[in-house]
């Protein structure tokens, strides 16, 4: 378990939201089931320590990164722009 501020997945389940991870290397992005990611890891886990544990399902990139995906807010995104 990571020694990081921020929500916890615990927290998230009790909540009832997801997580949303992106990759930096392609963009790519998905929405996990927090329960999903329980039963996998330490509820105690941050959110932000996830990305970690995660390599991209397109690209194979384990530059990842996680954030709480609460409703209404969008994609939340951190990677660049690939329309340029």
């Amino acid at each position: 378990m990571a020694n990081e501020a921020g929500p916890r997945l615990e927290e998230l389940l009790r909540q009832g939201v997801p997580v949303a991870a992106w990759c930096f290397d392609c963009g790519h992005h998905a929405v996990l089931a927090v329960a999903y990611l329980c039963a996998r890891m330490d509820g105690r886990t941050a959110v932000a320590a996830v990305a970690r544990r995660l390599s991209c399902s397109a690209c194979g990139s384990r530059a990842i990164e996680t954030r709480p995906h609460y409703t209404g807010l969008g994609v939340v995104a951190g990677h660049r722009w690939h329309g340029d």
